[in-house]
This record gives structure tokens, C-alpha cells and sequence, in this order.
């Protein structure tokens, strides 16, 4: 679908547009990221077609490799980048953001996030910046490097309170060494457009110019969308546009352009091909423009309350913690 939709539009007939070939998580990356016991069982409901990852992630034939493959694509744009070979990747099935090192589930098998930043930290990257901005927390990303000041981790998410995987919290901000580098803000039910950006120029900039990073991975949210029928945020691709041009922007200003965006979550087709549009026309210069688009709900008191809140929280606990202090308490 994806593939057609680019086609379509004229992204892959653009002179600095290239398709590459994904190679499968090697065995190495693979045994770093999971458990060898893990791996064995979802060998065994491969070769069977029997039995499942979790609840609400069922086995089928030949999972095992179709998710190495499908995971194995981010790590091949990673290597892309990193050898100069392209200047940024779009992984349309990357973003399996779920998965833990023992187990998978939420439709993740194998950890693609993870896997690509272990290897860019074996090739001798220092500072590798994760910004997940998928409706949902990325709570197996966040087991792997929740000590780590090599990787810092930015969520923006729905609300765990009601949204899988019910974690998340603003007060998850890292363990030892990693104390500050795992950032979590999340939003209230039916947060628009307004509220949203708030959050962001508050939250991102200050850390992202302390962390300097040299590789970006980034998640757009492509289910944070209004039209989502799995969530409940009401963003637009304007938002999406804006954020997607802030980490290219930064990626330009830190790490030489290297930049990686995985499409994660998007239950809508008609969204997540907006969304796929619009990251692409920023990544590639090439224009295009969704449809206007109009929410069903605006931004309320209540949610500007909440969210006022929720990022002097962050600041609290963050910003003094890494020693960024321009900010304002309340």
C-alpha cells in the first residue's frame, strides 16, 4: 500500500529517492535484543503456524522471518546512513517498539528500534537520540536503555492511564547513569494540534540541544492522527509536518543529516498514507500536501490544564536532573 502510494504521488521517480534492499536481523543483533529462549519459541511457531507471541499478537507461518526481515529493514537504513550511502531511511514496517527482551506483543516480534541502536553504538556512535512520538509508549525500547546516557529516549504518548501498554509515566525518567535520558509526557483524551505543539516547543528543543545528538530514530505517530481507530489523540499531518521538520532540521544541526524514520503504528490507511506522504516530502524536498483536515474536537480548558501540568512535571524531574535550567516553575 505504501509502496503505491508512493509510486503515485511521484516520490520514487524523485532523482534523490532510492529503494533499498532490507537484510534480515543477523543472528549477532538478534541474540543482543532477545532472549535465546524467546527466539526459540517464536522459531518453533513459525516452522508450526501454532501458538502465539502474546494476547493480541498471533503466530503464523513463517513469523520468524518475516519478522526479521520486516525489524531487519531499520537496521539496514541504519547501516545506509551510517556509511553515507543515503542521508536519511524511511522504514515503512519499522517501529516494533513493544517487543522486550524476553517477550514481544501490541504486533511487535522482534525490537527494530533496539536493534538499530545497538548498532549504531557498536559503530562508535555516542549519542543516539530515540524520539517515539507513537500514540502508544514504547515501554520494550525503553527496558534496553533506561540506564544508558548514550541514548536518550523522548515519548510523547496517550495517556497510560486508558492506552495500552499502560505505562509510561512522567516519573520514568531513567535509572543510574541513565537518570534524565528516558523522558516520558503524555496527553489526555482527545488533546489536539494546539496543545500538543505547546508541549513539544516547551519539552524537545532544550533536550535536544543539551544531548547533541548524532543519529536521530524517530517515530512520527502516524496513530496519534484524529481518523486512528485505536486511539483517541486528534492530531493532524500539520503537526506531523512540523515535528518531522524540527528532527531534520536538528539532524542537520548535530549528526550530518542522519536521521531515520520508522511509520510505526497507524490503523487508518487513508491517515497513515498522509502521514507517509507528508514525512516524505520533508525528508526528500519533494512537495506534497495531505487534504485539509479538521478534528472533531478542539483543545478545551480542561486538556490546556492538564498539560500545562504535566510538562512543568516533566521540567521538574528532567530539567534539574540534567542540569538544563532555563525553565519555569509554575
Amino acid at each position: 500500500m505504501v509502496h503505491d502510494f508512493l509510486d503515485q504521488n511521484g516520490f520514487l521517480s524523485q532523482p534523490n529517492v532510492e529503494i533499498l534492499t532490507p537484510e534480515p536481523l543477523s543472528k549477532e543483533l538478534l541474540e543482543t535484543i532477545h532472549a535465546k529462549e524467546y527466539l526459540k519459541a517464536v522459531r518453533k511457531i513459525s516452522e508450526t503456524g501454532r501458538g502465539e507471541i502474546a494476547i493480541d499478537t498471533p503466530g503464523f507461518l513463517g513469523i520468524f522471518e518475516n519478522a526479521s526481515i520486516t525489524s531487519g529493514a531499520t537496521v539496514t537504513g541504519a547501516r545506509a546512513v551510517a556509511s553515507g550511502k543515503v542521508d536519511h531511511f524511511l522504514s515503512p514496517t519499522g517501529g516494533f517498539h513493544h517487543a522486550k527482551f524476553e517477550w514481544g506483543g501490541g504486533f511487535c516480534i522482534f525490537n527494530d528500534v533496539a536493534a538499530a541502536a545497538y548498532e549504531l553504538k557498536n559503530l562508535g556512535y555516542q549519542r543516539i537520540l530515540i524520539a517515539d512520538f507513537d500514540v502508544h509508549h514504547g515501554n520494550g525500547t525503553q527496558t534496553y536503555f533506561y540506564n544508558d546516557p548514550h541514548v536518550m529516549q523522548i515519548s510523547f504518548h496517550e495517556d497510560p492511564e486508558w492506552m495500552y501498554p499502560h505505562d509510561g509515566f512522567i516519573e520514568d525518567i531513567g535509572e543510574g547513569h541513565g537518570r534524565g535520558y528516558n523522558i516520558n509526557m503524555h496527553f489526555p483524551m482527545d488533546s489536539c494540534d494546539g496543545v500538543y505543539r505547546h508541549a513539544f516547543d516547551e519539552i524537545v528543543p532544550p533536550l535536544v540541544e543539551f544531548f547533541k545528538p548524532e543519529f536521530i530514530i524517530f517515530l512520527p505517530g502516524f496513530d496519534a492522527h484524529y481518523k486512528d481507530r485505536l486511539a483517541h489523540l486528534n492530531l493532524t499531518t500539520d503537526l506531523i509536518r512540523y515535528i518531522t521538520t524540527y528532527f531534520h532540521r536538528m539532524a542537520h544541526k548535530f549528526g550530518q543529516g542522519q536521521l531515520g524514520v520508522l511509520a510505526g503504528g497507524g490503523y487508518t490507511n487513508e491517515s497513515f498514507k498522509w502521514g507517509i506522504g507528508v514525512v516524505m516530502s520533508v525528508l526528500s524536498g519533494y512537495k506534497y500536501e495531505p487534504p485539509k483536515q479538521k478534528p472533531p474536537f478542539e483543545d478545551d480548558k480542561e486538556t490546556w490544564d492538564i498539560v500545562q501540568m504535566n510538562i512543568q512535571k516533566v521540567k521538574r524531574l528532567v530539567f534539574s536532573e540534567l542540569g538544563i535550567w532555563n525553565i519555569h516553575n509554575p
